[in-house]
């Protein structure tokens, strides 16, 4: 009986000893590249049609994502600062055009303890345009000291 006292105290003093020198995950410092001014946001969830849930197409053949002209279109965007946002912002080039913004959204905190980052569902609508062709849609999401990250997708006019 003493032995298997004595081999239970060892497991579990092994098992401490092991768990003890484990090193949570730092969010914060994983996730950001700090600069002289700031840190620039995070985003990367899967940019999905609220509608259909399906994702958008992130790439220069959107024979998936057609849609009609005035079609509204919503999607979650998450993201994540540890400097402060200011505002985010929704563009369009359509074909072969400029780049044009169409939106903006002011920064409302939406922080979920959950997912541990901020969400907007954002609303756009498509474009009038000859059918078959091709539409960016870049989402920025703007920090006060001016870094971004822009997360895009492509859809065809149908």
């Amino acid at each position: 009986m003493k032995k298997i006292t004595l081999y239970l105290s060892l497991i579990a003093f092994s098992a401490f000893s092991l768990t003890a020198c484990y090193d949570e995950p730092d969010f914060i410092a994983d996730n950001t590249t700090p600069t002289g001014v700031g840190s620039a946001p995070v985003s990367g969830n899967e940019l999905r049609n609220l509608a259909t849930n399906t994702n958008f197409s992130t790439a220069n053949n959107a024979n998936t994502n057609k849609f009609a002209p005035g079609t509204e279109l919503r999607y979650e965007l998450q993201f994540f600062s540890e400097s402060p946002i200011k505002e985010i912002n929704v563009y369009e080039t359509v074909g072969a055009g400029t780049r044009t913004k169409v939106k903006t959204y002011p920064y409302v905190p939406a922080f979920s303890k959950t997912d541990r980052t901020d969400t907007l569902i954002v609303s756009y609508t498509v474009p009038q345009a000859p059918t078959g062709t091709n539409v960016k849609v870049d989402t920025e999401v703007l920090n006060q000291n001016n870094l971004n990250v822009v997360r895009s997708f492509w859809l065809r006019v149908e």
